[in-house]
């Protein structure tokens, strides 16, 4: 269809503007909206499409964001800080729960891609694992790179880097244990300072008031009683199983002796027991002596009746 060969089967909606004296394409694929750009642009100078104008309304730099922190204390404020070195427009985070309605630990995040010529794909993305002081993280959203693990860059995966890159400087001259340059801030990246000092995050009020906030948590507030994680440890885990065990033990010798206790009470039931094989015949007599009375207690009882 014309210059760009387009078919009906790939536009989802064609609305017109008569106010703006333009149309508005809207198509069913990602991959044809950018083919029909790029015909667009090469066709510029040529008839009739030099008497158009082709403006791109989509953005295609807008990323669904889902991220994973491990430590379910770290705030919403502080993951928005680290996106935002990557990222421009970040919403506030949405908690991803499932269908019981517990929080998962995930969160998601709506934000646009900035635009960088040397980046995978025109843009720049954010890592896909990083950190945040101590606490660990991950996060993904559609079209993501392959990311490799080893040099913390994009276009590759673990399995087929084999560059010598520095995670921390991006040098290409030694790797991250070998790294002497000044360490950068996790969130905002500025060597002036470390996360635990960044202003990015929220601090508690015993951090600002230097009472019992710990340095190594950097002031983040304490969890609430009973709003910690639960961890099972392997001491109280073997004290379980040896109590057990002893449980199990004790049980067993109190069998053994209610069994060696029977065990000496058999003699005697046996000595008993030809006594009463003696008076089985008797019973035996007996028995036949009631069973020729009955047909005379059954007349009886039907006498009675009538």
């Amino acid at each position: 269809m014309g210059t760009l060969k387009l078919k009906v089967k790939d536009v989802l909606c064609l609305q017109e503007n008569p106010t703006e004296r333009a149309f508005d394409v809207t198509f069913h694929r990602e991959g044809k909206h950018e083919e029909t750009l790029r015909k667009a642009k090469e066709e510029s100078e040529t008839k009739p499409m030099c008497y158009y104008k082709v403006t791109n309304l989509a953005k295609s730099n807008f990323r669904v964001v889902t991220v994973t922190m491990y430590n379910p204390h770290v705030t919403d404020e502080e993951v928005r800080a680290f996106l935002g070195r990557y990222m421009d427009n970040i919403s506030s985070g949405r908690l991803l729960k499932d269908s019981l309605g517990f929080w998962t630990g995930k969160r998601g995040y709506q934000a646009l891609l900035r635009e960088d010529p040397s980046g995978f794909g025109g843009y720049l993305h954010p890592p896909a694992m990083f950190s945040l002081g101590a606490d660990r993280g991950t996060l993904f959203y559609a079209r993501q790179p392959p990311f490799c693990r080893r040099c913390m860059a994009y276009g590759h995966v673990l399995a087929s880097c084999n560059t010598r890159r520095c995670r921390f400087c991006g040098s290409e001259e030694h790797e991250a244990r070998d790294c002497v340059e000044p360490k950068k801030c996790h969130g905002c990246g500025s060597v002036a300072h470390l996360w635990r000092d960044c202003p990015a995050r929220r601090r508690s009020y015993a951090s600002a008031a230097g009472g019992g906030a710990r340095a190594e948590d950097g002031g983040r507030e304490e969890p609430e009683e009973g709003g910690g994680r639960t961890e099972q440890k392997e001491s109280e885990g073997g004290e379980e199983k040896r109590r057990r065990e002893l449980g199990q033990k004790e049980r067993w010798w109190g069998r053994k002796e209610r069994w060696l206790g029977r065990k000496e009470r058999w003699p005697g039931r046996k000595e008993r027991w030809p006594g009463r094989k003696e008076r089985w015949p008797g019973r035996k007599e007996r028995w036949s002596e009631r069973k020729e009375r009955w047909p005379e207690r059954k007349e009886r009882r039907k006498g009675e009746r009538v």
